[in-house]
């Protein structure tokens, strides 16, 4: 028993001092604070795999411009209260399809200029993601992402995909589905097959779509004139598509009942999740403020119970002098 418990702490010691050899040897991240969260610098210092000696509590972590050539679900596992990763700029090429899965408080994710082939479906599901930015991965493939992803989760408020398509390899125009949240989209310098009304129809709340130097086909030559007017008519700030024929030619133009539909229910959608937070919020503060009520009471009828207790000691003690004046008569 002895020679075992002997084995077990010269192990325990052996790892430990394996670890923190290996973190010696590793570059080293710059800790501070940014806006009250803790964050990890780790920009431009030759990292090649992923860090192993940060803490898990660490709420950002900047790894731009670095040498890493994977990311594993391991990696990552242990920062659950990480909210921004920024991955850009390094040797990614692939990366497993639950990678980021355990990165719940996740809200911004930066995967752009690397060699990604491909996005792991399960971005589109974390549950506080609102950036996204995988521009300048040429050739990665959106779209099958997307194929499977839908409907996204993720409440993304902004997605760069910009330059992740070039001359040679034309790509179709990602769908991505009722996205109520969506404000900005970058897909600038991109080749498309074409593109369709019905595609910025869930993008409800679109207020920018950066597209400059983009270049795409059309199904109906004239869906470049209704895609130009439904932009303009939702006030959203873009660059006209250069369409291939006079508007004269477009007269109808007059959007499907089925397109209609998507933006439909894209704002009903953000109708009612808006009208759920209220409620949630509503609750929490009706649920705070009763909290605060019941204590409240709570310390007055503490206070009312002293006090009494108080003024019942002092009756007695005026008391017992009238008792012996009594007896002495």
């Amino acid at each position: 028993m002895k020679i075992n418990i002997f084995w077990l702490l010269n192990l325990q010691l052996f790892f430990c001092y394996t670890h923190g050899t290996d973190c010696r040897k590793e570059p080293k991240c710059e800790v501070t604070r940014v806006h009250k969260m803790k964050a990890a610098n780790c920009y431009d210092r030759q990292f090649k795999s992923f860090p192993k000696c940060l803490t898990g509590d660490v709420e950002v972590i900047d790894l731009t411009f670095n040498r890493i050539r994977k990311v594993s679900r391991a990696d990552l596992s242990k920062f659950s209260y990480l909210k921004f990763l920024y991955l850009a700029d390094n040797l990614l090429s692939k990366l497993d399809g639950d990678v980021f899965d355990d990165l719940t408080s996740l809200t911004t994710l930066d995967l752009s200029l690397n060699a990604l082939n491909k996005v792991p479906p399960s971005v589109f599901q974390l549950p506080s993601l609102k950036s996204l930015y995988i521009g300048q991965n040429w050739n990665i493939n959106i779209v099958d992402a997307l194929e499977v992803s839908r409907p996204i989760q993720s409440p993304l408020t902004q997605i760069d995909i910009s330059q992740t398509t070039d001359e040679e390899n034309y790509s179709n125009f990602p769908d991505f589905g009722i996205l109520p949240f969506l404000v900005v989209l970058n897909i600038t310098g991109n080749f498309y097959f074409s593109i369709r009304p019905a595609l910025f129809m869930g993008l409800c709340n679109l207020q920018k779509l950066i597209n400059d130097n983009v270049t795409t086909e059309f199904e109906d030559a004239c869906d470049c004139w209704k895609i130009n007017n439904w932009l303009t008519l939702r006030k959203i700030k873009f660059t006209p598509f250069t369409c291939n024929v006079p508007q004269a030619k477009c007269l109808e133009n007059d959007f499907k009942e089925d397109d209609l539909q998507i933006y439909n229910q894209c704002s009903e959608t953000f109708k009612h999740i808006q009208k759920t937070n209220l409620i949630i919020k509503s609750s929490i503060g009706v649920g705070v403020g009763v909290i605060v009520i019941l204590f409240l009471i709570g310390i007055f009828l503490f206070w009312r119970r002293r006090n009494k207790r108080r003024s019942h000691l002092q009756n007695r003690k005026k008391s017992v002098p009238n008792e012996y004046t009594l007896c002495d008569n």
